[in-house]
């Protein structure tokens, strides 16, 4: 009776297999990195509103081609509505003239306490005004998304800036 033997690759070649999985998962961890973003701000704490539970995991979103050459994207958040997660889509907008946005986030406190800000355009003082008009929405995927625990999660409901704040 033989006995099969492992196949052992040379360490060179385990060494070029190893860099290029290193690329392609950090380039595929850059995801978005080559579409145009706006010029960014920090959320200030004023912003921050405490919320009882974190919100699911991202849905998955088709980003539409550009519609016009100066729009720029934003991504697709989470929005604490009332006493639920909604999904805003992402979308592609003409950012006003000096202004900067301000990413949704999401804060732990020392003693636990959840907090979150939503997206947010801020004009050059820091002040919060009125987002620009969406050119075009994300589709967004209609399948349950998967929790770091592998567990499936109902999606929600989706809001789509284009029909200004109507949920789906």
């Amino acid at each position: 009776m033989k006995l099969a033997r492992a196949v052992q690759r040379p360490p060179v070649v385990l060494a070029q297999a190893e860099k290029i999985a290193v690329l392609i998962v950090a380039s595929s961890a850059c995801g978005n990195s080559a579409l145009p973003a706006p010029s960014y701000a920090p959320q200030p704490t004023s912003a921050l509103a405490e919320v009882p539970y974190p919100p699911p995991p991202a849905r998955v979103e088709q980003v539409p081609a550009s519609p016009r050459r100066n729009a720029t994207w934003i991504d697709g958040e989470w929005t604490w509505k009332g006493k639920r997660w909604l999904w805003t889509c992402g979308r592609w907008v003409v950012p006003p003239s000096g202004a900067r946005y301000s990413p949704w986030a999401i804060v732990r406190g020392k003693d636990g306490t959840l907090w979150e800000a939503p997206g947010t355009w801020r004009d050059e003082h820091g002040e919060p005004i009125a987002a620009p008009a969406a050119l075009a929405d994300a589709t967004v995927s209609e399948a349950a998304v998967v929790d770091s625990f592998g567990e499936l999660h109902a999606p929600g409901r989706v809001i789509h800036a284009q029909s200004k704040g109507a949920e789906r």
